[in-house]
């Protein structure tokens, strides 16, 4: 009888990160198994719209829609899409209720997001406050103070109301300079927040890591992260496991 193929195993399948032989032995499997087929699927259409959702919209068509407006908007259309197929994939039926609802959900009524502009999104009616990912790919000093800060803040709320709160702080891309060991300049707030909070994880996307490797960089993280194989698999995991997911 054949083993389950991971969720790990099958997002580097998609990401091109297996060797020739595990691609290969994969790729035979596919053709006698259709649930894995189903599997891969609908894993590669839920990472399609994760990029999709967050990437940037085309220039309003009509001078009378700001583009903020108009960015607004699409996202919203992507994002609902995001939902329909990470339900798709988790299983998980829409029961009479639109994917837009579902897709940028209202702020959490535990855990306020201080940042309006912040939307977490989730598989569930109502974000789940006690599981969140926040996810950073600029490199900007202001995102990476604005992922720190929020951090905290919806840390500091979870310990005042009793609640215990699991969050992780996603890097990848140019964002990736947070958890830089020698680069990122929050590494001494980051080692102290990690001190103060048990349930609090640094997750490094080591694709990244390994494209700054190919262009000669030398990538030492900090003590306190970890590496996922890719971004937008760990995304599509948290989301598939019921977190809710912010973008910084």
């Amino acid at each position: 009888m054949n083993s389950v193929v991971s969720d790990e195993t099958l997002h580097a399948f998609i990401d091109g990160e297996l060797d020739v032989a595990e691609r290969e032995a994969l790729t035979v499997r596919m053709q006698s198994d259709a649930e894995l087929v189903r599997r891969v699927c609908a894993m590669r259409s839920l990472r399609d719209m994760v990029k999709l959702a967050y990437a940037e919209p085309p220039p309003a068509p009509s001078s009378s829609v700001p583009a903020r407006t108009h960015k607004i908007m699409t996202q919203r259309c992507a994002l609902g899409c995001l939902v329909l197929f990470a339900g798709l994939a988790a299983g998980w039926v829409l029961r009479g209720v639109e994917a837009t609802h579902l897709a940028i959900a209202t702020p959490f009524a535990t855990g306020v997001m201080h940042d309006p502009a912040l939307q977490p999104v989730s598989l569930a009616h109502t974000p789940d406050p006690d599981r969140v990912i926040l996810h950073l790919d600029n490199a900007a000093p202001g995102k990476m103070l604005a992922v720190l800060d929020e951090a905290e803040r919806l840390l500091d709320a979870a310990e005042q109301q009793g609640r215990t709160l699991q969050l992780e702080v996603l890097a990848n891309s140019h964002g990736l300079t947070l958890l830089r060991a020698g680069h990122s300049p929050y590494a001494v707030r980051i080692a102290r927040m990690q001190q103060r909070h048990a349930n609090l994880q640094w997750v490094a996307c080591s694709q990244t890591i390994a494209r700054f490797t190919a262009e000669g960089q030398k990538v030492e993280l900090l003590p306190a992260a970890r590496t996922a194989p890719t971004a937008i698999g760990e995304i599509v995991t948290r989301l598939q496991q019921g977190w809710t997911y912010v973008r910084v």
